[in-house]
């Protein structure tokens, strides 16, 4: 207004301050006044005009429908003329003055127009301040409930950044606009499915802020469109990921899913609904996702489910719910190799943990895998001191040093306390009432399922604190090998320690107190085997007080300790019997707790191959039920517990035991070897009362957990008997109890024994009974090889000798009293192929043997290795070099065992390979007589068919003289009336024998002279041919020369000069040896010529070529030429010098030059040409 004042007041021209005025009365309002002005001044020129637009546009916000109807009459534009300019109507719409707003769209006003930076339309502002009226005007008056689209980018829609009314209410978290100007849009025919620049629909936007009426008008279709609800924005993010990620949308969820929204629709990432919702903890809509059906295994591009985050989340209520699911998989790994339990443990979630772990999970097991595990029984062993309810001499009590016990698989994976709800078989010592030093809890078979879970279990009674240990754990099963065949599962040889993570300073402080507690418990380390009296005096160790001097005192009593009281009992005891006979009760386990402070606890996992045997009929039960398994049929209503093992898990945890042949060629079907193994064959050949076993291949897993538990896993014999010398675990426990042997003192000692159970299975000092003693079944089939073979060889050696009395006797043709039967000894080598494949098969299974040996040995030595690293602690070498000496004297005994069976492999390998070259020796003289015996043969055979050739060619003549005779004979005996009577003998026998003799004559001569005449023949067809195709009337001399030159193409004569300085000649000139060549006929040798040159002196090359065609067509050399017979030299010249000129063509066409031509001895040389131009004279 102040501005105005000035303008008007001051002295602008005339139009200018009509203008100002005009403006003035606009704002404010006066109707009267600028009625005045518009009636008294005329308004024509560019500037009025400009001015009424100006006025029009403050008169659509600040004045009424009278000033704007005065301004529309005088003239104002209705639209804007500068891009800065904002149209009335937008101005008017967003007022919502709605009959301003008519007003404009009777004057013409594009309901369209869009303002220059917003990009929005009037309907736009009208529909964002709630102006229900205005919109309807605007849509009535033609307005796209759209927005306008912009014609240069067709994907450009309604606001700059592409959004549409509808977009624009639904992004709008203010409440201004209604429900009815949404109805209007949509009955206008608004798009409820165009995206804005993010690709967001208003679906997307009315989830994001909570507009569930307006989200449920978009999906009702009440105006023929309905919002699609599985539209996914620029991430792939569908509405149904942005109401499961946001707090307080179980609505939006439950409406998404009521019109169709996909309930396991993905993301970028591979994030689904259920996912974003378990990772924020939504548990309602966790439990609306999973009854819509969603996937609760879903998998990100990280290999993270549900259950992984809400594990990690600690959103306990979720994993509830995904547990409630039994298809929920609990041992699902990440990229990181986390299962749900780790991801939990990492938070020390606790509660968490314990819903997680496989061993409270026992109802997701299918009836088969249930049943079996109840039936199988696994193996817990206690070490430790355990008091026993008797006495002895009524003072020192007699202590048990193990106790065994048998649960079923089940309870130990599975159960739990009802009361307590802690697991009835504990696998830590810790949780055991009676303490044991150390467990060791076996598992009857090589299943991955049953191992993983009892792991879990230890891993949760530990406290789950060691997560990365347990993760290595895990990361160990990678070694599988899984085939496609049912035996190509199995471990590869493995040993690694897994150290833990305790720090090196926690290690060495607790040094002091652990070397108080030895000398403690066992009375001072001079009383320990292999120790001295002296303390460790290491840097690491010695205190202030060491340093000290002692006195004159200390140092007498030192010297002079106090004489041992003699206590009650036989003055002829020594001092303290009974307590000597009781502590070297004690004496085991003396060190005990010294030893699990000593340690580390690390782990390690050993994975090893080791022989045993089957029965053939117990093997084919397993291969027939394997079989039946793979192929998807259930198992027998009375099935045993191996059956049902087999089934439950066959596919993808279980590893079958392996024959010889299925543990080396893993790779096909050994189903044919494994029947014919040479332990097979000897129990059936030689041991016919006895089972027909074979040789197998098992595996032992062995985990060692920190310095108290032992787990083992290896298969037991198909339906196990009872009464089993062979049996691994009883032979195990048996061997810890031996009195023999030192006693068991660590968990370490146990993995040893255990490990050379395995290796040292056929020990010949550990097997009674011969039906066990496998490896003396091989050298016994190598025997018997040798004998066969020896008596082969004699049998061949008697063959040889009849043979050679038969070719003696046969020469004086008295063969018949000799028997021809020794030929067929000669020639038959049945019995040697068959020994030589008995023979092979014994070598290659001892190489199988030697192989399961030397990957014994690998592992062996790998595991004493782990367990030194695992006990040499910094500063306590002289304790941990105690436990290492036994250690090490039980590597050395298996050691020492496994190279005694591999030198007895290799001496049994040695012979065998002695016998196969004696049968191959064998084979090779038989087949060298043989050919000697049969060219014998041959000869005989040639002189009785040549003597037979003889009878047949006097048959012939006789045949031949006498049968022209008959003939003529015959015909005299024809009663012709020109006979008569006077056909007499001489009339007869001179026509009979003259013509008959003299044709016999000339068919025995031919009979003679075949060959002869055959050759004569074809040399009379060649000069026929020579003749008739030089006949004046059938061949012009023009296509003689024609068809020389056909047969001699490829022949020229060049000439090649090498110019200074270059290395194969740059000119090249050639010339025709037309002139002088001539054609000789060479009498009876048909068509030869010799062509020659006419230069004086000169010895040019000459060759002799015949008209006969070749394979190809083309002319061969002729008879007499060296080179018709892949001669290489060829006459040339009068001299007659034999000179290389040509040389076959390998592909059979046409002769080349020699190599000597070819790469050229002379700075000039020719290469000949024979040109057609040549005369050809007889």
């Amino acid at each position: 207004m102040a501005t105005t004042a000035s303008l008007s007041s001051s002295n602008a021209p005339e139009h200018v301050q009509k203008h100002v005025r005009l403006l003035s009365a606009t704002i404010t309002g006066n109707e009267a006044r600028v009625r005045e002005l518009l009636g008294t001044e005329k308004w024509t020129t560019p500037a009025d005009h400009d001015t009424l637009r100006q006025a029009l546009a403050k008169a659509a916000i600040k004045s009424g429908p009278a000033i704007v109807c005065l301004l529309l009459d005088a003239g104002a534009d209705v639209h804007p003329r500068k891009e800065k300019d904002v149209s009335p109507l937008c101005k008017a719409a967003e007022t919502g003055n709605l009959a301003i707003v008519k007003q404009l769209l009777e004057y013409k006003a594009d309901p369209n127009w869009r303002q220059p930076k917003s990009g929005h339309t009037a309907l736009c502002s009208a529909a964002l301040r709630g102006h229900t009226a205005v919109v309807k005007a605007l849509l009535d008056a033609g307005a796209d409930p759209d927005g306008s689209r912009d014609k240069a980018d067709s994907n450009k829609i309604g606001a700059s950044d592409g959004r549409t009314p509808l977009l624009l209410l639904a992004s709008e978290k203010s409440s201004k606009w209604n429900l009815d100007i949404v109805s209007l849009l949509l009955q206008k025919g608004a798009d409820p499915n165009l995206r804005d620049s993010t690709r967001r629909s208003p679906l997307h936007w009315t989830v994001t802020n909570g507009l569930l009426d307006f989200a449920r008008c978009l999906l009702s279709g009440a105006y023929g469109i309905k919002a699609d609800p599985n539209a996914a924005q620029n991430r792939g993010k569908t509405a149904l990921h942005l109401a499961s990620a946001l707090s307080n949308r179980l609505d939006f969820v439950a409406l998404l899913l009521e019109h169709g929204a996909y309930a396991d629709a993905t993301s970028d990432g591979r994030w689904t609904p259920l996912i974003n919702a378990a990772e924020k903890g939504h548990e309602d809509v966790v439990a609306k996702l999973l009854a819509a059906g969603a996937n609760v295994n879903a998998e990100l591009s990280n290999h993270m489910t549900a259950l992984h985050w809400a594990s990690s989340n600690g959103h306990e209520g979720v994993v509830k719910l995904l547990l409630e699911r039994p298809e929920t998989n609990l041992n699902r790994k990440d990229q990181f190799e986390r299962t749900p339990m780790i991801c939990a443990a990492e938070r020390r979630d606790a509660n968490i943990v314990q819903l997680l772990s496989p061993a409270r999970h026992a109802h997701k097991l299918s009836e088969s895998a249930r049943e079996a595990s109840k039936k199988f029984e696994a193996t817990i062993v206690d070490f430790g001191e355990f008091q026993e309810e008797r006495y002895l001499k009524d003072t020192v009590k007699e202590k048990k040093l193990q106790l065994v016990f048998k649960h079923t698989v089940y309870d130990l994976l599975y159960g739990l306390d009802e009361k307590t709800g802690k697991p009835t078989v504990p696998v830590l010592t810790k949780n055991i009432k009676w303490q044991p030093h150390f467990r060791w809890i076996h598992l009857p078979a090589n299943n991955i399922a049953w191992i993983e879970t009892l792991l879990a279990k230890s891993f949760v009674e530990t406290g789950h604190r060691d997560v990365e240990g347990f993760k290595a754990l895990g990361k160990c099963f990678d070694q599988e090998y899984r085939g496609p065949l049912a035996h190509a599962k199995f471990m590869r040889p493995y040993c690694k320690r897994i150290p833990n993570e305790r720090i090196e300073r926690e290690e060495s402080s607790t040094l002091g107190s652990v070397r108080e507690q030895m000398i403690e418990h066992t009375g001072g380390l001079s009383q320990i085997p292999g120790t001295e009296s002296t303390t460790d005096q290491s840097e690491h160790n010695v205190g202030k007080s060491d340093t000290k001097k002692k006195t004159k005192s200390e140092q007498i009593s030192e010297r002079h300790p106090p004489r041992q009281k003699r206590n009650k009992g036989h003055p002829g005891n020594p001092p303290g019997t009974k307590e000597a006979k009781l502590q070297s009760r004690q004496s085991s386990f003396a060190s005990s707790e010294a030893f699990k402070q000593l340690v580390t606890h690390g782990k390690m996992v050993l994975y090893m191959p080791f022989l045993h045997y089957e029965t053939d009929d117990r093997r084919q039960k397993m291969t027939r039920i394997i079989e039946k398994a793979r192929e998807g049929q259930p198992p027998s209503p009375n099935a045993s517990r191996d059956e049902l093992l087999i089934h439950a898990y066959m596919g993808q945890h279980l590893h079958p035991r392996r024959t010889l042949d299925q543990f080396f060629y893993h790779g096909i079907d050994t189903s044919k070897r494994d029947i014919d193994q040479v332990v097979y064959r000897y129990c059936r050949d030689y041991r016919g009362s006895e089972e027909l076993k074979l040789f197998m291949v098992d595996q032992l897993w062995m985990w060692i957990l920190g310095g108290d538990t032992v787990i083992t896993c290896f298969p037991q014999r198909w339906d196990q008997p009872k009464q089993d010398p062979l049996n691994m675990v009883d032979g195990i426990i048996e061997e810890t109890n031996a009195k023999t042997r030192d006693r068991i003192q660590s968990v370490y000692d146990l993995a040893m024994v255990i490990t050379g159970r395995c290796a040292g299975m056929f020990d010949r000092h550990r097997i009674d009974e011969q039906q066990y003693q496998f490896l003396d079944m091989f050298e016994s089939s190598i025997g018997n090889v040798t004998d066969k073979e020896s008596q082969l060889f004699s049998k061949f050696n008697k063959a040889s000798e009849k043979a050679m009395a038969w070719l003696k006797y046969a020469r004086r043709n008295n063969d018949e009293q000799y028997d021809e039967k020794f030929a067929d000894d000669l020639l038959n080598i049945h019995s040697e192929t068959m020994l030589l494949a008995e023979i092979k098969d014994i070598q290659d299974e001892l190489n199988i043997i030697d192989e399961v040996l030397r990957l014994q040995s690998s592992v062996l030595e790998k595991l004493q290795l782990n367990i030194e690293q695992e006990l040499r602690i910094e500063g306590s070498r002289k304790i941990t070099d105690l436990i290492l000496k036994d250690i090490k004297n039980r590597y050395q005994e298996q050691m020492r065992l496994i190279t005694e069976r591999h030198h007895d492999i290799e001496r049994m390998c040695d012979q065998a390979s002695g016998i196969t070259m004696s049968l191959t020796n064998l084979l090779d003289l038989k087949q060298k007589h043989s050919n000697a015996l049969e060219a014998r043969f041959a000869r005989e055979q040639a002189i009785i068919a040549a003597k037979q050739g003889q009878t047949i060619m006097v048959f012939t003549i006789v045949t031949i003289i006498f049968l022209p005779m008959s003939f003529i004979a015959a015909f005299f005996a024809i009663n012709f009336e020109d006979w008569g009577n006077r056909l007499t003998m001489s009339y007869v026998s001179k026509y009979m024998f003259g013509i008959g003799l003299a044709v016999s004559f000339i068919f025995v001569a031919a009979a003679f002279l075949v060959e002869d005449i055959s050759s004569i023949w074809k040399a009379s067809l060649r000069r026929f041919w020579k003749l008739f195709s030089r006949f004046p009337g059938r061949n012009s001399h023009q296509q003689t020369q024609k068809n020389l030159q056909h047969a001699l193409h490829g022949l020229s004569t060049t000439s090649y000069n090498e110019k200074p300085g270059t290395a194969d000649g740059a000119s090249t000139a050639h010339h025709s040896m037309s002139e002088g060549v001539e054609a000789r006929s060479r009498g009876s040798h048909g068509v030869n010529s010799y062509v020659t040159t006419a230069a004086a002196g000169s010895a040019a090359p000459a060759a002799r070529i015949s008209l006969e065609r070749g394979r190809y067509g083309q002319p061969r050399l002729g008879a007499t030429s060296p080179m018709r017979y892949g001669g290489r030299n060829m006459s040339t010249g009068r001299s007659c010098e034999r000179a290389p000129w040509t040389r076959t063509s390998f592909d059979g066409r046409r002769p080349r030059f020699s190599a000597d031509l070819e790469s050229g001895r002379e700075r000039s040389r020719e290469r000949v040409r024979w040109s057609p131009h040549s005369e050809y004279e007889e």
